[in-house]
């Protein structure tokens, strides 16, 4: 049975331990030995992920057994084809760390705002509930509908998100790609995870056309999707820069393989570019984040304008009446 999703900040240490580990000279059984040893909590897992690799499962299989996720097992998968496990390992955990620390971020941000969002709002039924209804005599209505539509519009998010999470990763991304802000950091990280796979197998001497055909052979997602267009596209007699005409291969990629550089430089310049990717989305991911706090602090200043309107100036003509 599949262990249930580690966090991210534990598969990033996870993959960032192997990764030193194996330059270091460790094979991968003696890794996930010193793994067991060092995250205790762990053991669990990593005795399942070792079971299953002397099982004889692929590396890739085992991993997603363990709980990794799908970004971990589709590179360690690559990883399988190429023979780069210690680089792609690192990559993985950089990436890890990112999205950890982004999603620590957006906590932060949220923390003090939602906390006097969640104050106001026990505030309002409070007085609509309790205070009015004393001064008046009248049945509390005042804000049914209101909190009836912020119910309403919490049900439909809650909707939305687990219909969006049971997905699988293709017919979720040509959900989500349309959506503003959203599809453009989807789109910048399968370039990323496209990019940094052709790295890492331009470095073991393969090139871009074996890339896509193993993509190609992935069972499902995004990436195995272009890399069966791509693959369908040159055998059909298109040049490989055409074929890689595509929404998740970045142009400045395209524009090195027409540049025809020698085997090592190209493979330099893609992983250089790759590593541009990575800068662009931690850049990105910044910049969203700017926006969170100011957008809640809005939305709590239009609460408290919308209290006032419908709780307190009843209130004072209540209370003027005496």
């Amino acid at each position: 049975m599949r262990n249930k999703r580690m966090s991210l900040k534990v598969q990033a240490r996870c993959c960032g331990t192997i990764s030193s580990l194996l330059e270091a000279g460790f094979t991968l059984a003696q890794s996930l030995d010193f793994l067991a040893v060092q995250m205790p909590r762990q053991r669990e897992r990593i005795a399942a992920l070792q079971a299953e690799l002397a099982a004889g499962t692929d590396v890739a299989a085992a991993f997603a057994e363990a709980g990794f996720a799908p970004v971990v097992c589709t590179q360690v998968a690559l990883a399988d084809e190429h023979g780069d496990l210690t680089g792609t390992l690192s990559e993985v955990a950089a990436y890890l760390n990112l999205l950890q620390e982004s999603r620590s971020r957006v906590w932060q941000l949220l923390a003090y705002p939602l906390t006097l969002l969640v104050l106001l709002t026990v505030l309002q039924a409070g007085i609509v509930y309790w205070v009015l209804p004393q001064l008046t005599m009248h049945p509390a209505g005042a804000m049914l509908p209101q909190i009836a539509l912020c119910v309403a519009i919490i049900a439909g998010v809650l909707i939305v998100y687990v219909f969006v999470r049971g997905m699988d990763a293709s017919r979720r991304y040509h959900l989500l790609r349309h959506v503003p802000i959203v599809g453009g950091i989807m789109n910048r990280y399968y370039q990323y995870e496209f990019t940094i796979g052709a790295a890492s197998f331009l470095n073991v001497g393969r090139d871009l056309g074996i890339y896509c055909e193993y993509l190609a052979a992935m069972r499902q997602g995004p990436l195995a999707e272009l890399g069966q267009r791509v693959t369908t596209e040159v055998k059909r007699g298109s040049s490989l820069s055409t074929a890689l005409d595509d929404q998740l291969v970045p142009a400045g990629l395209v524009q090195l393989v027409e540049m025809g550089q020698a085997p090592d430089l190209f493979a330099s310049s893609v992983a250089t570019y790759a590593r541009g990717i990575f800068a662009d989305l931690q850049v990105q991911m910044n910049r969203i984040l700017a926006f969170v706090q100011p957008l809640m602090f809005l939305i709590l200043g239009v609460q408290i304008v919308l209290m006032y309107a419908r709780l307190l100036l009843p209130l004072y003509s209540v209370i003027g009446g005496y």
